[in-house]
């Protein structure tokens, strides 16, 4: 039984050797009158580099095909690409550069708000501000100056340069103002009860909004629900805020005097219904109604 399957074995192997070795010939005729027209002659290592090289160049067709056009998009699962990469990496450095803003905002209305509480000096609050490094209520004490800051201040403040508390005598009655921010009527009043801190003042889209007094801009920026907000420090432990602007003229620590254009009226924010002014006018850390000092519809 042995001897039968070491002889079949050995005539497979045999045969194996015949079909590399043997060649073969492939006849093309014609059907009718079976002339031939072409021969070719083959071997079986022939004919296995022949599928080899169709098998190969099938793959590399198939590959330059799928990488370079917008078939690899649909064909290979996961892709993602460039264009998209690029789009995402932009959209990554928006996002963080809106984070930082935000944080900045978000430090400069906190600091606006221990303002008009009276929980901080305005100086002190000011020069926090600028530097980037104020601190609100329970967060912490303000950075202490160094002696070269303090010396650098008090000779701004003999020069009458940002100067936002006082820089002269105290005028009793000074609590007013002389300019109008606009030339409108009054069109929802001060009212404290419902948490309305100033005057909305009638105006047109695109009309130039002034500063009622000389001062110094402490907060310059945007905001979800009042818009483009402005706000500006004058002498005496005044402050007026102008809200829903459509542009804003002047940033923070640059100083104006009174009547100086510091935007234009304009309807952002969420809590407005149509262009106008939201004018404030704060005395001492306390707002209160501006009405006596606005010539109405004028």
């Amino acid at each position: 039984m042995d001897d039968i399957r070491g002889v079949a074995n050995k005539k497979k192997v045999n045969k194996n050797k015949r079909f590399w070795r043997q060649r073969f010939r492939v006849i093309i005729q014609e059907e009718s009158t079976f002339h031939e027209r072409r021969a070719y002659f083959l071997s079986g290592r022939r004919l296995t580099v022949i599928a080899l090289g169709c098998v190969l160049s099938v793959a590399v067709v198939s590959y330059l095909t799928i990488a370079h056009t917008p078939l690899t998009e649909h064909i290979v699962p996961g892709f993602v690409a460039n264009k998209y990469r690029e789009d995402a990496a932009v959209a990554r450095l928006d996002a963080d550069s809106a984070l930082k803003l935000l944080s900045v905002q978000e430090k400069q209305l906190n600091s606006l708000k221990a303002i008009l509480r009276g929980d901080i000096l305005v100086d002190s609050a000011f020069v926090g501000l600028m530097n980037g490094s104020v601190n609100t209520v329970g967060d912490g004490d303000l950075p202490m100056a160094s002696s070269e800051d303090l010396q650098l201040r008090g000779r701004v403040e003999g020069e009458d340069r940002f100067a936002l508390r006082r820089s002269g005598p105290e005028v009793a009655m000074a609590i007013g103002f002389d300019f109008q921010p606009v030339g409108g009527a009054v069109s929802d009043g001060f009212d404290l009860s419902h948490g309305h801190f100033g005057v909305d003042l009638e105006a047109a889209e695109g009309v130039l909004v002034h500063t009622v007094d000389d001062g110094t801009v402490l907060i310059s920026d945007y905001t979800v629900e009042h818009g483009y907000v402005i706000a500006i420090q004058h002498r005496n432990n005044r402050m007026s805020i102008y809200k829903h602007n459509a542009s804003l003229l002047k940033e923070v620590g640059e100083l104006v005097q009174m009547g100086d254009v510091i935007a234009s009226v304009g309807n952002s924010g969420t809590q407005t219904t149509g262009p106008h002014l939201h004018f404030e006018w704060w005395v001492n850390g306390q707002p209160i109604d501006p009405s006596p000092w606005l010539r109405l519809g004028s």
